[in-house]
């Protein structure tokens, strides 16, 4: 007769099963840890190396552990330099950062008092007064009478009355070419007078340039500078402007010794006056577009006019042979 199990212990036969396969499986997991471990405990040294870094090896959700890993490497990479070992050169990096140093010991201080050596300007707030009197005058007077010259007066015409003021400005030169001890320009001098008073008309036509003279100046002040006569402080003449001491004794000679003041001491003050003014309304007129554009761009007009007087006087007692390495320029800080 056939006996048929109850479905209860079909059920409990088959958990038996699982059971025994859980524990079949737990014991597998269990021997190969094992092994494991044991494999790991034999090997050499370069695999402890290898388990000391896993060890230390960062986790994404440890500052902690980073830091740690920075740590275990920066004491693997620490070296030690023996004090006999040679200095590692100097770049240029670090070159500027010792110029940098050294220089950061010139005050601002310091460099003002230089600038204000090198512009020798002890007068300066009479002089700005009288300057800001001749911006005045020039704003008047000079520049509309100028641009009126430059509008009626064609420029060959004008051309020519520069030349003409300039030949008989030409004995003043020839003197102080002789004073200076300039024989070969003092020759120069005289044959330009003589080729432009005939040959260009009074001067009018600089005859003697095309012919391969070319023209140059020289007054009693710039005689005074070659004799070794100091400048005296910056001084801003009334009209006439930028001038100092010897400057202003040089124009007194040269006034005395040119030929016209003796030809015109008989006429009026107005009339004695002309060769005067004519010499500044040209003047100004063939410096009007700089004057201007100097004034629109300087951030101190009154301290770029002394800069310009002071470097063209310069150049012309040297006759134009200058270097910019005659006046050395302050240091200035790196910032």
């Amino acid at each position: 007769m056939m006996q048929i199990r109850p479905q209860s212990s079909a059920k409990s036969q088959k958990l038996r099963d699982n059971s025994f396969s859980k524990k079949s499986l737990i014991s597998a997991v269990v021997i190969t840890m094992t092994t494991l471990a044991t494999t790991l405990a034999l090997t050499p040294s370069n695999a402890h190396a290898r388990v000391d870094e896993f060890r230390y090896a960062p986790s994404k959700s440890s500052l902690y552990s980073t830091f740690q890993l920075w740590r275990h490497k920066s004491a693997n990479k620490l070296q030690v330099t023996p004090t006999s070992a040679t200095p590692a050169p100097k770049t240029s990096k670090s070159i500027k950062s010792t110029q940098k140093n050294l220089s950061g010991d010139i005050t601002d201080a310091e460099i003002l008092a230089q600038n204000e050596a090198a512009a020798n300007d002890p007068l300066e707030p009479l002089n700005r007064l009288v300057f800001s009197f001749n911006e005045v005058l020039d704003f008047i007077v000079f520049t509309p009478v100028s641009k009126t010259y430059r509008t009626v007066v064609p420029t060959p015409v004008r051309h020519g009355v520069s030349n003409v003021i300039s030949n008989a400005k030409a004995p003043v030169t020839f003197a102080n070419d002789l004073l200076q001890g300039e024989p070969e320009r003092a020759k120069t001098t005289f044959i330009r007078f003589l080729i432009n008073s005939t040959a260009g008309f009074g001067g009018f036509v600089d005859a003697a340039e095309a012919g391969g003279l070319p023209k140059h100046t020289e007054d009693f002040g710039q005689t005074l500078a070659v004799w070794g006569i100091g400048s005296g402080p910056y001084v801003v003449l009334p009209v006439l402007g930028p001038s100092s001491p010897r400057h202003i004794v040089g124009r007194i000679a040269d006034t005395a010794a040119t030929p016209t003041t003796w030809l015109m001491s008989d006429l009026s003050m107005f009339e004695r006056s002309t060769p005067t003014i004519a010499e500044l309304v040209t003047g100004h007129e063939g410096l009007l577009d700089d004057i201007t554009k100097l004034r629109e761009t300087s951030p101190d007009f009154y301290a770029s006019v002394r800069d310009i007087y002071r470097q063209s006087r310069k150049s012309s007692i040297a006759n134009g042979d200058i270097s910019v390495d005659d006046e050395p320029l302050p240091e200035i800080p790196d910032e």
